[in-house]
């Protein structure tokens, strides 16, 4: 036949369901509060296509956008 269990020892699971409950509210509520902010911008990668139109609505031709790529290379290698 099973025991009755105390007072205190009721009192001490009801507080300890509540303490398990109360980290998963907090939880909720950051995520509440997460999805209540303005989504951050994204940001794109600079892709080759962009670049090389950037260089040529600079004015660039091809053959000086080459000549740039071959400075830079040979002033990094050293």
């Amino acid at each position: 036949m099973p025991t009755r269990r105390t007072k205190p020892e009721v009192i001490a699971e009801i507080d300890g369901k509540i303490a398990y409950h109360a980290e998963y509210v907090k939880k909720l509520e950051a995520r509440k509060e997460a999805l209540l902010q303005p989504p951050k911008p994204r940001v794109r990668k600079t892709s080759m296509r962009q670049a090389l139109g950037a260089l040529k609505e600079a004015g660039l031709t091809p053959d000086e956008i080459l000549a740039m790529v071959k400075k830079r290379r040979s002033s990094s290698s050293k």
